[in-house]
């Protein structure tokens, strides 16, 4: 019963203090019995004290301390920080000056093309400053987009042209087999 008395003014005092470290070398120095719990707690709270001082984020009480690793709980903050807290002003990626710098060779397409993407500089958009490798990959664009238009278009006539022809084989083919 006395033991019991004992180590819960101990954890009354540790809550006292703000629940930060527990000086495991002044309980044993003053005989008092240091049990298993006692001492991982003391490990628990001088782990969120250095994760404390290291980062400058703590663990929030309502939090198990034995179940909660600090410095990942702090790694973790700082990420939901940085997710949050927005895009500066100058903050543009090279892909995202490459899709406003994206010209279909129709202003309504391009316009149209700005809307859906969530772009909303449209004067900025235009071939003012392309510095020669973005416009180089503007005309590689350019040129597959040709290409894509090209094959879609063949093979969308082949499609309505040769119907009922069968597994694609042809007239043609059937010469060959004689060879």
């Amino acid at each position: 019963m006395v033991e019991k008395q004992k180590q819960q003014e101990i954890a009354a005092a540790a809550a006292a203090t703000g629940g930060s470290v527990l000086n495991v070398a002044a309980l044993l120095a003053s005989g008092t019995q240091v049990t298993p719990q006692i001492a991982m707690a003391a490990q628990m709270a001088a782990l969120q004290a250095k994760a404390l001082a290291e980062t400058g984020i703590a663990v929030p009480s309502y939090y198990n301390p034995a179940a909660v690793n600090p410095m990942k709980f702090a790694e973790q903050e700082k990420k939901r920080k940085m997710l949050w807290q927005g895009k500066k002003e100058g903050d543009k990626s090279q892909s995202a000056e490459i899709w406003e710098k994206l010209n279909f060779g129709n202003k309504d397409q391009n316009v149209k093309f700005r809307k859906l993407m969530g772009i909303k500089s449209e004067d900025e958009a235009g071939c003012s400053s392309v510095d020669e490798e973005s416009y180089k990959t503007l005309k590689q664009q350019e040129e597959v987009f040709r290409n894509l238009d090209a094959q879609y278009e063949m093979a969308r006539s082949q499609t309505h042209t040769q119907r009922g022809m069968g597994l694609g084989f042809t007239s043609s083919m059937r010469g060959m087999d004689a060879v």
